[in-house]
């Protein structure tokens, strides 16, 4: 002690040597301890040289020498209300104030100080403001955490290039953060719960001499989690990763504009950020994380452009405003259920590029009326279209070999399916052999390993089906298409006449097959053995009109190709110049029909000639 207080138990004087730092003897003296002054040369304060003085007040520090407060220095100095680093210090250490809880001001001398460790001022929930010195190359995890009075942070442009994990978690006074333009890194967490924050720059306000303003690249995880005040963002270009959960629950952000760097949006990156209404994806974006904007509640349009390539689980869960979307080339799988519960979702435009729809993908949808299923979709996922009550009639592509178990279970209104496997779906031995073959025209077993070969695991459970439409093999179209104008008119006209055939605008032939008999839940008891539904062709209507066309394309086939007789062998004698292509000719039509009764095509065909 000094000769001035010596009077005094309560007021020590700390004064330095290279011997250490007496401050009085034993816990007694820490209790006591109120007052503090730092001598100009002391050049290191121990770890934990003050921890635990409850009664300490005040500290000075002289200037001087000083150049370390070391961990936990002054942590639990509840009574402490000021302090004003000295500009020798060039580091404080972890959690060198924490828990000061009623330190108001906290100043930060411009100059030699480059680290504030982490925690060292954790829990010092009456801070007001502080002003990060430009000096500063490191603001370590959890610095501010907790500063619940903590309403202003002022960067001083400088060589900060990371802001910790933590940082200013839970600083629920803080209104506006500008961050500076060296900062690379937000570290997860950083400003979790700053649910007062209302005005956030990611990149510089005024443009910096370096070309481009800020070099911001990550954003962590949780970084503005529960900001709930927030209610615009803008992500610099040089962003590339948003983590996940970066600006989850911030409720009131109703505009968001996404860096044309941005590489990675994280999971749950925007999940229940109520306000938003409108997004574009930047086509610089490859994946959108699982649950990305789940439970946005007022999205109305979401912009997605080429570039994208996955859309991961949830990733537009319950997005209920949300009414069209059209899913980008490039897309090659739609996680499960990335649209599920999008109560307006009324249209969807798949590419061709995607190859499977996940789990429940657009699981009670159910305002959805169309969707356009392409040609190289493989799979359908489980539940994918579940309780998409509005759903009257689906296009099968011939790609989609498999569906998943109740794929579109509970579609009321769902009448109508149309398959364009006919190749795998249709046996081959009849559209060879015709109606005689034993097989029938339908391939049971392939459309009972596509639809689900039980009550249980089939994929139009509870849907009102009446009809199931086959494509006939494109070969079949093929022919058609080389046959004469006036030939092929005549085959489409049969076609239309047929009860249990279509023909569409693009020229395809549709078999069509009824629905006969469906189980249900109370018919039944053994649901993994019964079969939900039984397709037949009955008393084999559908094939009968199938195999009237083939007699016919045939027979137009035979009436039409010129059947050409090679005459060279004498006609080379007439003439020994003339070349052998010009040696031919057309055979006569009666000829071509006593060819065709040699051949044995007249009682296949029989039907067919009669109807000319």
């Amino acid at each position: 002690m000094d000769d001035n207080s010596r009077g005094s138990k309560r007021q020590r004087v700390l004064q330095t040597g290279a011997a250490g730092v007496p401050y009085g003897r034993g816990k007694v003296a820490k209790t006591k301890l109120t007052s503090v002054r730092i001598d100009p040369q002391v050049k290191d304060i121990p770890r934990e040289a003050f921890k635990g003085c409850v009664g300490l007040a005040e500290v000075q520090f002289e200037e001087g020498t000083l150049r370390s407060i070391r961990d936990s220095a002054f942590y639990d100095c509840k009574a402490l209300e000021q302090v004003t680093i000295p500009p020798s210090v060039t580091r404080l250490g972890n959690h060198a104030f924490r828990g000061c809880i009623k330190l108001v001001a906290v100043r930060l001398h411009e100059g030699a100080l480059k680290v504030i460790g982490d925690g060292a001022f954790h829990d010092c929930k009456a801070v007001r403001s502080v002003a990060i010195p430009s000096s500063v190359t490191k603001l370590g995890s959890g610095s501010f955490d907790g500063c619940t009075s903590l309403a202003s942070v002022q960067f001083e442009e400088g060589t900060l290039k990371v802001i910790g994990e933590s940082a200013f978690r839970e600083c629920t006074a803080l209104k506006r953060v500008a961050i500076p333009s060296n900062v690379t890194e937000l570290g997860n967490c950083a400003f979790y719960g700053c649910i007062n924050l209302a005005e956030l720059h990611l990149s510089p306000r005024r443009r910096t001499r370096r070309k481009g303003g800020g070099r911001l690249q990550v954003i962590g995880d949780s970084a503005f989690h529960s900001c709930g005040a927030l209610q615009s963002v803008i992500i610099p270009p040089l962003v590339t990763r948003l983590g996940h959960q970066a600006f989850r629950n911030c409720k009131r952000l109703a505009e968001v504009q996404l860096g044309k760097g941005l590489q990675f949006i994280g999971d749950f990156a925007f999940y229940g950020c109520n306000a938003l209404e409108q997004v574009t994806i930047p086509s610089s974006v490859t994946k959108l994380g699982s649950g990305a904007f789940r439970s946005c509640i007022n999205l109305t349009e979401v912009q997605l452009n080429e570039g994208l390539q996955t859309i991961g689980e949830s990733a537009f869960r319950k997005c209920r405003a949300l009414q069209q979307v059209t899913i980008p080339p490039g897309v090659t799988k739609l996680g499960d259920e990335a649209f599920s519960h999008c109560n307006m979702l009324a249209e969807v435009q798949l590419p061709l590029t995607v190859t499977k729809l996940g789990d429940g993908a657009f699981f009670k949808c159910i305002k959805l009326a169309e969707v356009q299923l392409h040609e190289g979709l493989q799979s359908i996922g489980r539940m994918a279209f579940y309780d998409c009550t509005t759903l009257r009639s689906v296009t099968m592509p011939s790609s989609a070999t498999k569906l998943g178990i109740g794929a579109f279970t509970r579609c009321a209104n769902l009448t109508e399916v149309i398959l364009l496997g006919g190749d795998i779906l249709l046996n081959q031995g009849f559209l060879d052999r015709g109606i005689s073959s034993e097989e029938g025209v339908l391939n049971h077993q392939r459309l009972s390993e596509m639809f689900g070969n039980s009550m249980h695991s089939f994929a139009f459970f509870e849907c009102p089906l009446t009809t199931i439409k086959i494509s006939v093999p494109g070969t079949l179209t093929e022919r058609m298409g080389r046959l004469p104008q006036e030939c092929r008119l005549s085959v489409e006209r049969r076609i239309r006449d047929l009860h249990h055939l279509e023909l569409t605008e693009e020229g395809n032939v549709l078999a069509c097959f009824p629905v006969v008999s469906r189980a249900t839940d109370a018919e039944v008891v053994d649901v993994e053995n019964v079969r939900a539904v039984d397709v037949q062709d009955t008393n084999n209507q559908t094939a009968e009109s199938l195999h009237q066309v083939l007699r016919l394309i045939s027979f137009h086939e035979l009436k039409e190709s010129s059947i050409l007789i090679e005459l060279a062998m004498w006609k080379s004698r007439l003439n020994e110049d003339r070349a052998r292509a010009d040696c031919r000719v057309s055979v006569p039509d009666p000829a071509k029909g006593l060819i065709m009764e040699y051949c044995g095509f007249t009682v296949f065909l029989e039907p067919a000639i009669e109807g000319t």
